[in-house]
C-alpha cells in the first residue's frame, strides 16, 4: 500500500479527498495525511475550502498551518512518511526540505496545460482572456514555479457558459481522473516524466480584487462578459463605480432576449451586455432590474 499526503485548501483537493476514499481503482493508496490553511490564514483566499466536514466524515488526519515550511508542518509531514505529496490550489512556496520529504516526489496539480498558463490565477486569465481550449497538468515539483516534468495532463474546454466556478469544476474532475488512472503507480515509484517545451511557456500574473474593477464604455460586451465571468463567486467580483460605491456584477450574459427581471447596458462597442445578478457593496444581491430601478443610472455612463 503507497502512502499519500495531500496539501490542497479548495475544492479539486476536495474532490481528490473523497476519490482516495471511496474509489475502488485508489483502494491500495493510504492516505496518511492532510495539511491544510488554517481558517484565519486562509482569510482573503476566494476559493478556501478546510475540508472540517470531510475530517469527521473519514476521521481524516488534518494539520492545520500559517505557512507549510513551518517547523512544525514539517514534522508532521515526515511522520506521515509520504511515498508520494500531492500539492493543489496552494500558494506558498516549498522549501527544499519538503520536496526531498516523500520517498518518491512531490507532484503539483496546476489548473492550467502546462507549459501554457504557468504562473498565478491561471483559470481566471484564461477566461479573462477568451481561451477556449484548456487543461489539467500533474508535474513534478522543483524549486521554481510551475516547471518540472510533466507527469499527467487532462483536457477540456471552457465554454462561453462557463465561468470561473464551473471551470474549477471541470479541472476537479480532470484531477480525479487523473489520481484515478496514475496515483497507484505513483506511489509504487513508477513516475514517467515528459519535460516542458519552454519555447511555449506562457505566465500569468497575480490578480488582486482592485483589478475587478470596470466602466462598460471602456471595453466590448464580449470582454466585458469573460471579465466578468473570470470573477465570479467565490471570487471578489468584478464591479463598476456608481456614486462612489462598487456595484458587482456577479452574473451576466450575451443575447438580445432581454428578460423582465434583467437589465441591458450598452459597452464601449456599442452592443449591450445583459446584467443578471448585480449587488452594490453593503447591500444585499438582487436583480439587475431591481438594482436599475431604484438607482439612477445612465446606462451609457456607467
Amino acid at each position: 500500500m503507497g502512502n499519500v499526503v495531500l496539501i490542497a485548501c479548495t475544492n479539486v483537493g476536495r474532490s481528490m479527498i473523497e476519490a482516495i476514499m471511496n474509489d475502488s481503482s485508489l483502494k491500495d493508496v493510504h492516505l496518511t495525511g492532510i495539511v491544510n490553511l488554517k481558517p484565519e490564514t486562509a482569510t482573503g483566499k476566494a476559493n478556501y475550502d478546510s475540508y472540517v466536514d470531510l475530517a469527521g466524515k473519514y476521521g481524516l488526519n488534518i494539520y492545520y498551518c500559517e505557512n507549510v515550511n513551518e517547523p512544525s508542518c514539517v514534522s508532521f509531514l515526515k511522520e506521515c512518511r509520504p511515498d508520494i505529496i500531492i500539492q493543489s490550489g496552494w500558494s506558498q512556496k516549498f522549501r527544499q526540505e519538503i520536496l526531498d520529504i516523500p520517498t518518491y516526489a512531490c507532484i503539483g496539480e496546476h489548473p492550467a496545460p502546462l507549459p501554457k498558463g504557468r504562473g498565478a490565477a491561471c483559470v481566471n486569465w484564461a477566461i479573462l482572456t477568451g481561451e477556449h481550449e484548456w487543461g489539467d497538468t500533474f508535474f513534478q515539483m522543483e524549486m521554481q514555479y510551475d516547471t518540472g516534468l510533466i507527469y499527467a495532463q487532462e483536457f477540456f474546454n471552457i465554454e462561453l457558459y462557463d465561468d470561473v466556478k464551473t471551470v474549477y469544476d471541470k479541472v476537479a474532475l480532470c484531477a480525479v481522473r487523473t489520481i484515478r488512472k496514475h496515483l497507484p503507480a505513483w506511489t509504487a515509484g513508477k513516475l514517467d516524466g515528459v519535460r516542458q517545451d519552454d519555447t511555449k511557456a506562457t505566465h500569468y500574473p497575480r490578480r488582486r480584487p482592485t483589478d475587478g474593477e470596470f466602466a462598460f464604455a471602456d471595453k466590448p460586451a464580449l470582454e466585458l462578459y469573460n471579465f466578468i465571468r473570470a470573477q465570479a463567486k467565490p471570487y471578489p467580483g468584478a464591479y463598476f463605480i456608481h456614486k462612489g460605491k462598487k456595484v458587482y456584477v456577479w452574473q451576466a450574459r450575451l443575447s438580445d432576449d432581454l428578460r423582465p427581471e434583467e437589465h441591458a447596458v450598452i459597452c464601449g462597442d456599442g452592443k449591450s451586455l445583459i446584467l443578471c445578478r448585480v449587488q452594490q457593496e453593503g447591500e444585499p444581491e438582487m436583480w439587475a432590474a431591481d438594482y436599475f430601478a431604484g438607482h439612477d443610472i445612465n446606462q451609457r455612463a456607467v
